[in-house]
């Protein structure tokens, strides 16, 4: 099972769930290995050599497919044809979270404050091209303000210094905002989602400032290499649903404010190539590019 992010993270969290059940299920033992370089990338690329025998398989949140053909020139892969899709596992909402000295105390107050100041406000992200970069060039886009971006190679660095306030906010998957809700450095200002989360209930939607359908979700995808037969395609998509209905691969996802999704490879394939006209628009308009 190669996965496109570091290990304790979301996407190893997800993976390392659907590895188990499907070595409970099928007879087989499964070996995570995790490489998120190049934005998942390495990974990638390393998927679309493969044989495509079902015996190598890859857990990828959707940027690596939806993000990365619109930023790096020299791809190793080619999304639309060197992947079979098996099915989408499960999508994580991001949120913003917010040093709490902050003038702001949701994003309708980040927007005042920044078409008051223009690129004064500060967001952090990983690294250009990642979900956390482009989900707040899109809010820049959409509320027609500018913020200062500063990368980070990693969240836990990111959030240090907006805990610090040295940098003013940045964005996180839900399990993660659940975490610092409770830290008194930091706040949460809104949820990158259509509508209210049960898992942080009192948070609201960023669309609500005035920003109709903004959405940014990490999706996490399961897929195998290109030309795999069909039987053993549905039969890992059918293995997939299943473990929707395991109590245990349940236990281990909803309680980190993943949404478990099941989609058949259909489904999966058409909503990658709807994210991936998004972020190609998103990329487009901001010019951002990634060096390689």
């Amino acid at each position: 099972m190669l996965v496109t992010t570091g290990a304790g993270g979301a996407g190893d969290l997800v993976a390392r769930a659907i590895a188990e059940r499907f070595s409970q299920s099928m007879g087989q033992p499964v070996t995570v290995e995790n490489n998120p370089s190049a934005n998942g990338g390495v990974m990638a690329g390393q998927l679309a050599k493969a044989t495509p025998d079902g015996y190598t398989l890859s857990v990828m949140v959707d940027s690596t497919l939806t993000s990365n053909p619109h930023l790096y020139k020299n791809l190793s892969y080619d999304p639309s044809k060197d992947f079979e899709p098996i099915g989408i596992i499960s999508k994580l909402p991001l949120v913003l979270v917010a040093n709490r000295e902050l003038k702001a105390d949701d994003v309708r107050g980040v927007i005042g404050l920044a078409k008051a100041a223009p690129g004064k406000l500060t967001y952090a992200s990983t690294g250009i091209g990642t979900q956390l970069h482009i989900g707040m060039e899109l809010l820049k886009l959409r509320a027609g303000i500018d913020l200062l971006h500063v990368p980070y190679r990693t969240t836990t660095s990111a959030m240090t210094d907006v805990m610090g306030g040295r940098i003013d906010m940045v964005m996180v998957g839900q399990s993660s905002a659940k975490a610092q809700a409770e830290v008194p450095q930091l706040k949460l200002l809104g949820i990158a989602a259509l509508n209210r989360s049960a898992l942080l209930p009192n948070v609201p939607p960023i669309s609500e400032a005035g920003l109709d359908g903004y959405e940014v979700t990490s999706y996490f995808v399961l897929l195998a290499p290109a030309k795999m037969p069909r039987e053993i395609v549905m039969r890992l998509s059918d293995e997939l649903k299943k473990a929707a209905s395991d109590p245990r691969f349940i236990a281990a996802l909803e309680p980190q404010g993943m949404e478990i999704v099941a989609s058949s490879p259909e489904e999966m394939r058409t909503t990658m190539e709807k994210t991936s006209e998004k972020w190609r628009d998103v990329i487009k308009a901001t010019g951002t590019t990634v060096n390689q």
